[in-house]
């Protein structure tokens, strides 16, 4: 079995966006193909499976505002880094940064409702879609995620759910680690506790996708455009990757139902949970390389 590295092999550059400063990765030449993450990440959960698609185009990793490398949001609180914030800032980062055509999505957790807003907005620009683990529809109860993940979340979002993640860092520390079947080593959880060491509004971020995780239609928004955008998807016929994780944590009865219905679309299967880039990065790699050098 491969390494599971903790080192990042790739130097971050920075752009300005709405005034803030937002952090990306931006190798190779060619066709852009884009990582984009969700909650607790970053491009640093890209790290082992980036390098195996080098020389396949110019790989583009972003860090979302608020997290991994890109600057936290002034005055922030519970109205911030809501999805129509975080859009903006992926919007403009993709302006400032060309990409614009024959564009390949590889998309994690809230990084596909990011990636696929974006594709139904500029469905010529989109040559492929790659997706694992993502935010596919409303979930009729929290008991209907797999692996005690929905225990997590429903105490998240409660009422001591500021406490418990502004505080305590629970999402961190209980939520992404619960998303991963090995012991995750001390550098790798370093670099993942990084963005967000500062207790309060530090961890905002974390939070406010936590809460957004659409449960028996609320919040609404989240809701019907998690609906809408799996619709959207079922209707266009650019080739697809469904990275299947085993056991996976979100993907489980009606998300699988809409996702396997999606057309030209290949599958693996690869050991995990909800954050299988920390268990098997280089199945995922080779995996994205040889269905991506086949489109």
């Amino acid at each position: 079995m491969s390494e599971i590295s903790a080192r990042m092999p790739y130097e971050k550059k920075i752009i300005e966006v709405e005034g803030r400063r937002m952090a990306y990765v931006d190798e190779g030449v060619g066709d852009p193909i884009v990582f984009l993450h969700g909650n607790a990440t970053s491009s640093y959960m890209w790290r082992n499976i980036m390098p195996h698609l080098e020389g396949l185009g110019r790989l583009i990793a972003i860090d979302n505002i608020g997290q991994g490398d890109s600057e936290k949001l002034p005055d922030s609180g519970p109205g911030s880094y809501l999805i129509p914030e975080h859009q903006i800032y992926i919007d403009g980062a993709f302006a400032e940064l060309g990409i614009a055509e024959n564009v390949t999505l590889v998309m994690h957790d809230w990084g596909g409702t990011l990636g696929l807003s974006w594709a139904e907005r500029h469905p010529d620009a989109i040559k492929a879609l790659a997706h694992c683990e993502i935010v596919v529809a409303n979930h009729a109860s929290y008991e209907s995620y797999a692996d005690g993940h929905g225990e997590r979340v429903k105490r998240a979002q409660g009422p001591d759910g500021e406490a418990l993640v502004l505080e305590d860092n629970f999402f961190i520390e209980k939520i992404f680690t619960g998303g991963v079947i090995r012991e995750i080593d001390a550098e790798t959880m370093a670099e993942i506790r990084r963005p967000y060491e500062a207790p309060g509004e530090a961890r905002r971020p974390t939070l406010a996708w936590v809460r957004q995780i659409p449960i028996r239609g609320k919040p609404e928004f989240v809701a019907e455009l998690s609906e809408r955008l799996s619709a959207w998807v079922g209707t266009i016929d650019c080739p697809k990757l469904f990275i299947e994780a085993d056991p996976g944590q979100i993907i489980v009865d009606r998300d699988l139902d809409i996702i396997s219905s999606w057309t030209n679309q290949t599958r693996i299967t690869v050991r995990g949970r909800h954050h299988p880039q920390e268990d098997s990065p280089h199945e995922i790699g080779a995996g994205l390389a040889k269905w991506y050098a086949g489109i």
